[in-house]
């Protein structure tokens, strides 16, 4: 009878321990995952092109260390970061990264 009694708040202290993920901070290129590193409007920055890509339904990304990760945030927050070197702070779980904040490389 005692294990038992035991055995419930270990498992509701492991829970809650899992349920604090540790953040990553990600340096990289904020891109759209249709043209990712090649942008294909000649002439225009990539700035226009990933926000036109973006317009037409791709999706932001980051590419960091030569690694493609998906964006999972607001698009329109990330509108005025297109094709620049930005800082990304986030859960990354795989090859998606839940943002929480997104900033201009210094």
């Amino acid at each position: 009878m005692n294990n038992k009694l035991l055995v419930i708040p270990a498992l509701v202290i492991a829970f809650a321990l899992s349920s604090f993920a540790a953040k990553t901070t990600v340096p990289g290129v904020l891109t759209d995952d249709m043209c990712t590193k090649k942008h294909m409007m000649p002439g225009k920055p990539n700035a226009d092109c990933v926000r036109e890509c973006i317009k037409h339904g791709a999706k932001y990304v980051v590419i960091s260390q030569g690694k493609v990760l998906k964006l999972q945030a607001d698009q329109a927050t990330l509108n005025e970061l297109a094709g620049k070197k930005v800082t990304i702070i986030g859960e990354l779980k795989g090859d998606v990264l839940k943002l929480d904040s997104a900033k201009l490389a210094d």
